[in-house]
């Protein structure tokens, strides 16, 4: 196993199904504000939009995708608080 198949531990679930565009960018805005640096939040999303939205959102933020997955239509996004 190499260190991409490792569970990141996560300290924060944000649950974003069933939310479209652009709210889960928004409540992920919510919570990582609430978060301290080098904390991750674990969101999941089933909107088709949110894998390139949280990627130029992680972007233009300088917050940390750290890894996507993607299952039956569920993206799974964790994300590193680096502001």
């Amino acid at each position: 196993m190499n260190d991409k198949d490792k569970e990141i531990k996560s300290d924060e679930v944000l649950d974003c199904v069933g939310l479209y565009c652009p709210v889960p960018i928004f409540e992920t805005r919510k919570k990582i504000n609430l978060m301290e640096d080098g904390q991750v939040l674990k969101m999941i999303a089933d909107d088709p939009g949110s894998k390139p939205d949280m990627q130029a959102w992680s972007r233009t933020t300088g917050n940390e995708l750290l890894k996507v997955e993607e299952e039956d239509g569920v993206f799974t996004f964790y994300i590193k608080k680096t502001e």
